[in-house]
């Protein structure tokens, strides 16, 4: 049995894993992405307010995501879940019917929490419901359930492209809807009961259980490089979708086009990353996501050209690099966690890559409004020295043993 085979299987065949794939593909029904930037500013704000915007969503993860993921190996993974899709849900209904400043950013800022239910606790949840296989099969798994995100975005970028012409708010409320029915499926989730390590994490309080995790996390280098330089990353690439839409206008490109041009960027990564365990069993680890930061460098460096098929390549390039990083980093991650503990430690890592991206976001705002072009081309160098320093620290790193073994698999009931 082939990889990509054995992980949709992981998927579809696991009670805990289905209902989270239906929730992650309505939730991937994004339709105003291909035209956000052009609703929020048909909505009177700018390039650097929409990156402000972008700096209270980061804020509000990282203050958000310690708590979700104290709760969520306290009590119970699919609580904080079904909590993150829920606040998905309201932030694109208030994101739909705002008009002013202060609506945008207070819905920014609850996706932000329900961001940060979603982050390292749906990871958790999926690398303990692969039980003792997990190490082997979660590359596959990552890759599957990214891709379909991937492709219902697909769909709903050329959706919404063609909903803008008609009226550029129906995207935004085509959005909200589907993320209400991914809000219903996650509630089909089966809990999830993080066993303790022994007796003392049992009776430990919530203040220990962070402290004790934020220790694992700066007592691993490995861990604590992929958690800055994942989110530091992610911040820019994300700027991609915003960037994208000058540049596009700069090179004429219609904007009926626009979603086909989303679509087919999030078709390329959904292919990719639905062979994400096959690639990383022939690259390896280190080369696999290397070669997906390069597509990263590559893309933005392309969109900086003035020729409109180099910006639609170096788009598509960017979007795929964003993706297939993902399932790598995150497998990372997860194996040198202790099982009790993931979701705390992730969350805590997350917050502190978040730290970046505050400080980034207003940044690439400011730039983005001097000089569209000049900003990717200076984030195509950032995310160059990235991929760089990764082949450096998976070189010591990287073949460090994984958390002790767990002879009890995470209690789903």
């Amino acid at each position: 049995m082939s990889s990509t085979t054995s992980a949709w299987r992981n998927v579809w065949g696991n009670r805990a894993l289905a209902p989270l794939a239906i929730s992650t593909t309505a939730a991937g029904l994004s339709f105003y992405v291909p035209v956000s930037a052009l609703f929020l500013m048909d909505r009177g704000q700018s390039l650097s307010d929409i990156f402000i915007f972008e700096s209270i969503l980061v804020a509000t993860i990282m203050l958000t995501e310690i708590p979700a993921g104290l709760v969520a190996d306290r009590i119970d993974r699919r609580f904080v879940i079904i909590a993150g899709f829920v606040l998905n849900a309201v932030a694109e209904i208030l994101f739909a019917s705002s008009g002013s400043f202060v609506g945008f950013a207070v819905s920014f800022a609850i996706s932000g929490a329900g961001i940060a239910m979603l982050t390292g606790v749906q990871e958790a949840y999926i690398y303990d419901s692969l039980g003792p296989d997990a190490d082997r099969a979660s590359v596959g798994v990552y890759g599957q359930l990214s891709s379909l995100d991937l492709i219902a975005g697909v769909g709903a970028a050329v959706v919404g492209g063609l909903l803008a012409e008609i009226d550029i708010g129906w995207p935004a409320v085509a959005a909200a809807t589907a993320a209400v029915l991914a809000a219903a499926a996650a509630c089909f989730l089966p809990s999830q009961l993080p066993e303790p390590e022994d007796a003392e994490q049992e009776l430990e309080s919530a203040l220990t259980h962070l402290a004790t995790g934020i220790r694992v996390l700066f007592t691993t280098p490995i861990l604590l490089y992929v958690a800055v330089a994942s989110s530091a990353s992610f911040v820019l690439f994300n700027a991609v979708f915003t960037l994208n839409q000058p540049l596009f206008s700069q090179a004429e490109i219609p904007v009926a086009v626009w979603g086909v041009i989303g679509g087919g960027a999030q078709l390329v990564a959904a292919l990719y990353n639905h062979h994400a365990g096959r690639i990383e069993h022939a690259l390896g680890r280190k080369y696999a996501l290397f070669v997906a930061m390069s597509f990263g460098v590559v893309g933005f460096i392309l969109m900086a050209t003035p020729q409109a098929p180099l910006v639609i390549l170096g788009f598509v390039l960017v979007v795929l690099g964003m993706n297939a990083r993902g399932p790598i980093t995150t497998a990372v991650a997860n194996r040198v966690i202790p099982r009790g503990r993931r979701a705390t430690v992730l969350n805590v890592a997350s917050s502190i890559g978040s730290l970046v991206g505050i400080a980034a976001n207003p940044v690439i705002g400011a730039g983005a409004d001097a000089s569209t072009t000049l900003t990717v081309v200076a984030i195509g160098g950032v995310l160059l020295v990235v991929a760089v320093t990764w082949i450096l620290v998976a070189n010591r790193y990287l073949d460090e043993p994984s958390a002790e073994e767990e002879s009890t698999p995470a209690t789903t009931v």
